[in-house]
C-alpha cells in the first residue's frame, strides 16, 4: 500500500515538473543532435567496415584510438565533467568569481597534462603497444603505433573542447556537447574514406587530430560570443587552497574510478588481442549497435543529470531518479530482447559488404549477443552513477565501478578460452548488472517505481522471446527483421498500455506524486 503524499506535496509538485522540464528540453537537443552523429557514425563504421573489415588495418585503427582515450578520459569523464560541471554551476549562481577561477585553474592544468601526455605517447608509443597488444603480430604493432603518434598530437585540442563544453553545460548552455559528437564522427568518415581512396590506412587517423584542433576554436568563438568566458583574471592565491580542497574532496574517489575503468578498458583489449586477430574489430562493430540507442538518451540524459541534480535535495533528488529509471527500463529491456534475437541480422544489414565478410559477421554476431544481455542494465547504472555524482557521493560509485570490473574481469579471465570473444560481451553484461545492484540497493530503488516496472517486464520477457523465437522459424532476412520489429512494438505497446505500473511511469504518477 502506497503511502499519501505529504500535506505540501501538492505545492513542491510544480517544482519538481519544472526541473524534469528542464533536463526534457536540452535532453531533446543533444538526443537530435545525437542522432545527426549516429548517422556520421553508421557511415564511418559502413566505410571502416567496406574497405577494411576486421582486418589488421581496422583493428590497429580502433586499437590507436583506445590507447589515446584511455588515459585522456581520467582528466575529460571524471574530473572535468563529474566533477567541474556541477562544483562550477552552483559558484555560478552563488560565486561567480569562484567559478572563473576555478575554469582557469582548470584550463591551465588539463592542458599541460595533455601536453605531456601527447609527448609520452610520441615518444614511446612503439613500446606502449607492444605492452598493450601482445597478440598483434609485428606489422599490425607498428601500424597501430604510427596512428597512436598522430592521435596523440590532438590530446591538447581534445581537453581544451571538453573543457570548454564543460563550462557551457555549467551555464545550461550545451551546444558544444551537442555538436562534438556529430562533428568528429564526420571528420573521422572523410579521413577514412580519402584513406581508403588513397590506400594509405595511416591517413584514417588524422581525422581525430585535425576534427579536434577545429572544434576547439569554433569552441572557443561560441562562448566568446555569448558572454560565457572570464572576462578578467580571477585565479588569485587567497582561492587556491579553498578550491583545491572543494575540487579534491569529490575527486578522491573518482580517480580511482577512472583508473579502475580505463584499466578495465585497456585490458579488454589486451584480452581481445589474444582471442584472435580480428575481435578487437569486431567486438567495436557489435558494441556500434548497442550503443547506438544509448548514446542519443543515456549519454545526454547522464551530463544534463550532473547540473540539474545538483540542486534537488536527497527525497527529489530520489524520486526523479526513480522515475526516470523505470523510464530507461522500458526503453532498454526491451531493445536488449530485440538486438539479443535479430543482432545477426542487423549487422549484416548494415556491414556485410566489401572486406566485412562471413568471418567478421560471425565473431561480431556473437560479441553482440553478449553485450545484448546487459544493454538494459548498463544504460540504467550509467545514469544512476550521474545521479550520484552530482549528489557528491563518489564512493558508492567507486564501489559500484569496482564491483563491475571484478565481475567483467572475472567472466573473461574465466571464459575467453572456452567461448572467446562472446566470454568479452557477457563480462560486460555481468559487470553493469554487479554496478547497477549496488547503485539500487544504495538509493532504495529497489521498492520504488522503477522496481516495480522491473518486475512486470521480466515477466513480460519469457513469452516475447518464445514468440520472437518461433516467428524466426518463419521468416530471415530483412523481412523477416521487420516482422521482428512489428511484433516487438505491439507486444511492448500492448504491455505499456496494459499494466498499471508502466502506464502510472508513462504519466508522471510514481513515486509519491500527486495523481
Amino acid at each position: 500500500m502506497e503511502m499519501p503524499p505529504a500535506p505540501d506535496e501538492p505545492r513542491r509538485a510544480p517544482v519538481a515538473r519544472g526541473r524534469e522540464a528542464a533536463v526534457r528540453r536540452p535532453l531533446l537537443l543533444m538526443s537530435a543532435g545525437g542522432a545527426v552523429s549516429k548517422v556520421f557514425a553508421a557511415g564511418r563504421e559502413i566505410a571502416m567496415a567496406h574497405a577494411f573489415g576486421t582486418g589488421p588495418v581496422s583493428d590497429a585503427y580502433r586499437a590507436s584510438l583506445s590507447a589515446t582515450l584511455s588515459p585522456v578520459h581520467m582528466l575529460t569523464t571524471q574530473v572535468i565533467q563529474t566533477c567541474f560541471i556541477p562544483l562550477c554551476a552552483r559558484d555560478l549562481e552563488t560565486q561567480p568569481r569562484r567559478a572563473w577561477a576555478l575554469f582557469q585553474g582548470l584550463t591551465i592544468l588539463f592542458l599541460g597534462l595533455g601536453l605531456l601526455l601527447a609527448t609520452a605517447l610520441l615518444l614511446f608509443a612503439g613500446p606502449f603497444v607492444a605492452l598493450l597488444l601482445p597478440g598483434f603480430d609485428p606489422a599490425s604493432r607498428e601500424l597501430t603505433a604510427a596512428m597512436l603518434r598522430v592521435m596523440a598530437l590532438g590530446i591538447p585540442a581534445y581537453i581544451f573542447t571538453a573543457q570548454l563544453g564543460a563550462l557551457g553545460a555549467a551555464h545550461r548552455d550545451f551546444a558544444i556537447p551537442t555538436v562534438r559528437p556529430a562533428a568528429l564522427n564526420l571528420g573521422m568518415l572523410g579521413a577514412i574514406l580519402i584513406a581508403a581512396l588513397a590506400g594509405r590506412p595511416l591517413w584514417a587517423a588524422y581525422g581525430f587530430t585535425g576534427t579536434y584542433g577545429l572544434l576547439a576554436l569554433w569552441a572557443l568563438f561560441w562562448l566568446r560570443r555569448r558572454g560565457r568566458l572570464p572576462r578578467a583574471w580571477c585565479l588569485e592565491r587567497p582561492l587556491l587552497g579553498a578550491l583545491a580542497n572543494s575540487l579534491w574532496r569529490p575527486l578522491r574517489p573518482l580517480l580511482l574510478v577512472t583508473a579502475l575503468g580505463e584499466a578495465n578498458l585497456l585490458l579488454e583489449r589486451t584480452i581481445a588481442s589474444l582471442v584472435g586477430g580480428g575481435t578487437v574489430a569486431a567486438i567495436d562493430y557489435a558494441r556500434f549497435v548497442t550503443e547506438t540507442a544509448h548514446s542519443l538518451l543515456i549519454l545526454p540524459l547522464g551530463l544534463i543529470s550532473l547540473s540539474a541534480f545538483a540542486a534537488l535535495d536527497a527525497r527529489r533528488s530520489a524520486a526523479l531518479a526513480d522515475r526516470l529509471s523505470g523510464l530507461i527500463l522500458i526503453l532498454f529491456l526491451p531493445l536488449s530482447a530485440f538486438l539479443l534475437l535479430n543482432g545477426r541480422e542487423i549487422l549484416a544489414l548494415l556491414f556485410l559488404r566489401g572486406h566485412f565478410d562471413a568471418g567478421s559477421l560471425a565473431a561480431s554476431s556473437r560479441a553482440l549477443l553478449g553485450l545484448s544481455a546487459g544493454l538494459w542494465a548498463f544504460s540504467a547504472a550509467h545514469f544512476l552513477r550521474r545521479v550520484l555524482n552530482a549528489r557528491m557521493e563518489n564512493g558508492v560509485v567507486l564501489r559500484g565501478e569496482i564491483a563491475a570490473v571484478a565481475a567483467n574481469l572475472t567472466v573473461n579471465l574465466l571464459l575467453y578460452r572456452q567461448l572467446g570473444i562472446l566470454a568479452l560481451g557477457l563480462g560486460f553484461s555481468a559487470g553493469a548488472l554487479a554496478a547497477l545492484a549496488l547503485y539500487v540497493r544504495h538509493l532504495g530503488l529497489w521498492r520504488g517505481a522503477a522496481a516495480r516496472a522491473a518486475r512486470v517486464l521480466f515477466l513480460a520477457l519469457l513469452p516475447y522471446l518464445l514468440g520472437a523465437w518461433a516467428l524466426r522459424a518463419q521468416a530471415d532476412g530483412l523481412g523477416g527483421l521487420a516482422l521482428q520489429a512489428l511484433l516487438a512494438l505491439l507486444y511492448w505497446g500492448a504491455c505499456l498500455l496494459g499494466t498499471p505500473p508502466l502506464r502510472a511511469l508513462l504519466r508522471d504518477r510514481a513515486a509519491g506524486e500527486p495523481r
